[in-house]
């Protein structure tokens, strides 16, 4: 016997599910008969696709289609349901170059030989090389009437822009738990297999949303199990983890209780279960408890499984349940790549528990204090830290001792700077609180701003306490000189012109 998604793969727009938006589309479009030339269909694996792509092909060759979708009695259904000329699918994982490119341009010109339409199914499109789309480019935007192109991929967003104006988009969407739970019971019962609604619901929300997945997992159980399905049985063959020791372990991590995570765990680890999916159960058991507290409608839980859980809510709330699923759900890539997956995730579980008695919402406020800028005054009866003084500034330093810090400093940070300071200067003196520079022939380059800003930044570095002032003992004009410097600097200087 074939596989269950081979043998109930859908053969009419009415048999797939999850999809109305774009079989009512296409279904409208057969019907009027404004066919397009270029069709993209994308959308996460297991959807229905490809298989909207080959009910298409065939419902716009038949000759007496029935609501949209081909009636599988004419000729040209009967011709078309076994491999032929006009329904071409191909592989872009594989047939990705230039070459085959060139050859759906050079083939598509020859008329169909049963139907009205030539189709070309291109699966995974966006494994094509980037010569394979300028191959196609003008064959897409202008085919002959005869022909129309399907493509369909997972990753729309690696087309070129140039291919996706030119195709008609249907972004396929995941399918409900609920729809994807119906059709495993419709098709059970074809089978003739027993089965517990919780064990469909599992195999359901084990899919999660591909339709192609579901009946893969569903056809694991039904060989499974030799009688009534159950939810254990669904469990087991899935390699899940039970709900009831995932719930104990949450409950641990609630109460602070290390010990029992510990105990927890181990009881999980020695059943065969990997710490990645153990983590990833407890991230999902404390969304489910949140979408129970704000959107129990999305929800789908049996009536047992939903007391158990309002329980739980009484004993944690909204700040924990999130800091449980962002803790555990950012855990995976360290999982992966650690050399003892049991530590990683024993020490998330000892972290998630100091979490459970840590008040949240005061921390938070402490937290946005700090970001504001609010340091609040201490009570009353609290000590008082002592705050360490500002350093002192030296105002007992030699001249020439200050002057050695400056030439270190600038040796250090302001290297250009250094010839500037070691010319022909004449002495150092300090008198009234300034340190005075008294200057030979390099006075004017004493007296740029960006050189007394290098000396006062080396004072500031060494709490050198003294006003720089710049002299030079040369018989000049005073205010010329004065005039001239400022016109130079560009702002008043502390400089004195000694005769």
């Amino acid at each position: 016997m074939s596989s269950l998604y081979r043998k109930f793969r859908p053969t009419s727009f009415e048999s797939v599910i999850g999809q109305e938006h774009v079989t009512k589309t296409l279904v409208n479009q057969i019907e009027t008969g404004r066919i397009g030339h270029a069709y993209l269909f994308t959308g996460s694996r297991g959807v229905g696709k490809t298989t909207c792509a080959r009910i298409f092909a065939r419902a716009i060759n038949c000759l007496h289609p029935v609501d949209g979708s081909p009636c599988g009695e004419c000729e040209v259904c009967k011709a078309l349901s076994s491999p032929n000329m006009d329904i071409l699918e191909i592989d872009a994982a594989s047939n990705n170059g230039v070459d085959d490119a060139r050859e759906i341009r050079e083939k598509v010109n020859y008329p169909p030989v049963n139907g009205k339409y030539k189709i070309y199914i291109i699966d995974e499109v966006h494994m094509l090389t980037g010569s394979a789309f300028n191959a196609l480019l003008k064959t897409l935007e202008e085919p002959p009437s005869h022909a129309v192109f399907i493509l369909a991929t997972t990753e729309a967003h690696k087309l070129p822009a140039t291919i996706l104006s030119r195709c008609m988009r249907f972004d396929f969407r995941l399918v409900s738990v609920e729809e994807i739970a119906a059709l495993i019971s419709k098709i059970y019962d074809a089978e003739g297999k027993k089965y517990d609604l919780d064990a469909v619901r599992y195999i359901a929300s084990a899919a999660e949303g591909s339709v192609r997945d579901a009946l893969s997992i569903a056809d694991t159980c039904l060989s499974f199990s030799q009688g009534k399905l159950t939810y254990d049985e669904a469990l087991n063959a899935l390699g899940g983890v039970d709900r009831g020791k995932i719930r104990k372990l949450f409950l641990c991590i609630a109460a602070s209780d290390a010990g029992g995570c510990f105990n927890a765990i181990d009881e999980l680890a020695t059943s065969g279960k990997s710490m990645g999916l153990i983590a990833k159960e407890l991230a999902y058991y404390a969304r489910d408890l949140m979408l129970l507290r704000s959107a129990p409608k999305l929800l789908v839980e049996t009536e047992e499984h939903l007391a158990l859980m309002k329980q739980d809510l009484g004993v944690v709330s909204d700040d924990f349940l999130t800091t449980v699923i962002t803790l555990f759900s950012s855990l995976d890539s360290e999982l992966r790549y650690s050399i003892s997956p049991r530590i990683v995730l024993e020490t998330a579980c000892i972290r998630a528990c100091k979490l459970a008695v840590t008040d949240i919402s005061a921390l938070e406020e402490r937290i946005a204090r700090l970001e504001r800028g609010f340091v609040p005054a201490k009570s009353q009866g609290e000590s008082k830290e002592p705050v360490a003084p500002p350093p002192a500034v030296d105002l007992k330093m030699s001249a020439p001792m200050a002057w050695g810090k400056v030439i270190s400093y600038m040796r250090m940070n302001e290297s250009l700077r250094l010839q500037t300071l070691v010319g022909n200067h004449t002495d150092f003196e300090i008198k009234n609180g300034e340190f005075i520079v008294w200057c030979g022939d390099d006075y004017m380059d004493f007296c740029s701003e960006s050189t007394i800003d290098a000396i006062n930044r080396a004072f500031t570095t060494y709490n050198i306490g003294y006003k720089l002032r710049i002299d030079k003992r040369t018989a000049v004009d005073k205010d010329k000189e004065l005039e001239r410097l400022k016109a130079m600097v560009g702002k008043d200087v502390p400089v004195n012109i000694v005769k």
